[in-house]
């Protein structure tokens, strides 16, 4: 990840959107860790920089004629329905469904975004959250997870709000709602329904 100067656009945005110090500790995480990662500082061997390890993982699968079941059940994504007794709800929740995706990952496999579009076609619900890891790395570029989810986002319905997760930059907030993610910043929101209120929050915590 290349360090964001504070004459991009991107800066300016962040800035007023989470306030100077907090963008400051949060770019400085970013740092921090992408530093670690190519071998800066205590540690000298890393074994994210082994990048043949994939290769290797790769070809092992291959030879075991497994890489291709793999791939299958990777896109064989599952929806597990969850319901919630909450004391106290009012009647104008109930039944209120919360579509949860998380761990996207969605610049490992380019099928994958379409493998979510068809289920995404097959469930209902009122609102979505997403909670991270929209990328697959914990560092470097970010443009192609956006791009898939920006695929993803046009079949999604109703409100979404999301979070960044541990292999994210905040460097992607301002992509991702210019999608319309309201991304929640160690923010909250509330959802009205017939009067009825339900808040959520979301921790921007990388560590």
């Amino acid at each position: 990840m290349t360090k964001l100067p504070v004459n991009n656009p991107i800066y300016s945005l962040l800035e007023q959107r989470v306030g100077p110090l907090h963008l400051r500790q949060r770019l400085g995480i970013e740092s921090d860790h992408e530093a670690q990662i190519f071998g800066q500082g205590v540690n000298f061997f890393h074994i994210e920089n082994w990048e043949s390890l994939h290769s290797v993982a790769r070809l092992t699968l291959k030879l075991l004629l497994l890489y291709r079941r793999g791939r299958r059940n990777a896109l064989n994504i599952q929806v597990s329905r969850n319901d919630l007794a909450i004391e106290g709800l009012s009647k104008a929740l109930d039944g209120y469904t919360i579509l949860h995706i998380s761990d996207l990952h969605l610049d490992m496999n380019t099928d994958m975004p379409g493998a979510l579009i068809q289920r995404l076609l097959q469930v209902e619900y009122d609102l979505c959250v997403l909670t991270g890891d929209f990328r697959a790395k914990t560092y470097g570029p970010y443009e192609s997870a956006l791009d898939a989810m920006r695929r993803v986002r046009a079949h999604l319905k109703g409100p979404v709000y999301g979070v960044l997760g541990n292999h994210d930059s905040i460097q992607m907030v301002p992509g991702l709602e210019a999608m319309d993610i309201r991304m929640l910043l160690n923010e909250c929101a509330t959802i009205e329904r017939d009067g009825a209120k339900l808040r959520i929050a979301g921790i921007d915590d990388p560590h």
